[in-house]
């Protein structure tokens, strides 16, 4: 192209020496290549571009045929795998074992029981709440309270009990003494002072002094854990123990 582009402008400059060609058709003929030269460069840029979209598309149908041949292959091996379970026939499924049967939980044990009144299963001693034997923060017998004392004085005095020794354990709830700290310094006075005041009305209905002893333990040995209502007055108690001498 540059060959030819200066063939043209000699071409053009020995026709100006000679005086054969015009000025103007001189530069309307440099006008025309420069035109051209343009249009060559031009139509390049555009052809290379082809090319690079051609080389794209060409790529892109070689990821398409490979992703074909691998979808080809597997459907391949999902048949075979199809033909030979066929062959070896419908498969049998083993029959689960039955389930065990549920049996029912155990009922929980019945609270041992002496006269009509609950045992305690660790000390073995016969639970009276003092609930029912004395009024709250005091240490003076209800009523009520000696006549489940009366209960027992028979059997405690009878031939399989004459010749045990009897221990009387005054216990309380986890709370502070408050109403009666004017005769209970503290939950341990009041829980031996209740216990020593069952010795004294055993004693009274003809219970030998020198069989019993007593002791108080406070708050210390609960009989059910726990600080609701119901657990404090379960643990509020007085507790008669019966063992050999």
């Amino acid at each position: 192209m540059l060959h030819t582009k200066l063939g043209l402008g000699a071409a053009a400059v020995v026709s100006l020496a000679a005086g054969c060609v015009p000025l103007s058709d001189y530069r309307a003929l440099e006008k025309r290549f420069q035109d051209q030269e343009q249009y060559v460069v031009q139509h390049k840029d555009q052809v290379r571009e082809l090319e690079r979209r051609e080389q794209l598309v060409t790529l892109r149908a070689s990821e398409q045929e490979r992703q074909l041949e691998l979808l080809r292959a597997r459907l391949q091996k999902s048949e075979t795998l199809r033909q030979r379970l066929e062959e070896r026939g419908p498969a049998t499924v083993p029959a689960s074992a039955p389930a065990p049967a549920r049996t029912a939980p155990e009922p929980a044990p019945t609270p041992a029981t002496f006269m009509g009144l609950e045992v305690n299963p660790e000390t073995k001693g016969v639970v009276l709440e003092s609930g029912v034997l004395f009024p709250p923060g005091k240490a003076e017998l209800r009523p009520e309270g000696k006549q489940v004392l009366d209960r027992l004085v028979g059997a405690l005095n009878g031939p399989e009990h004459r010749g045990s020794a009897v221990r009387i354990d005054g216990h309380t709830d986890d709370q502070p003494i408050q109403r009666s700290k004017d005769r209970n310094q503290s939950n341990w006075d009041l829980s031996a002072r209740r216990a020593l005041a069952v010795v004294h009305y055993l004693e009274e209905k003809g219970i030998d002094a020198s069989r019993m002893s007593f002791a108080g333990f406070g708050p210390h040995r609960p009989y059910v854990p726990g600080t609701d209502d119901k657990a404090r007055s379960k643990n509020r108690r007085v507790e008669i123990v019966v063992t050999d001498r």
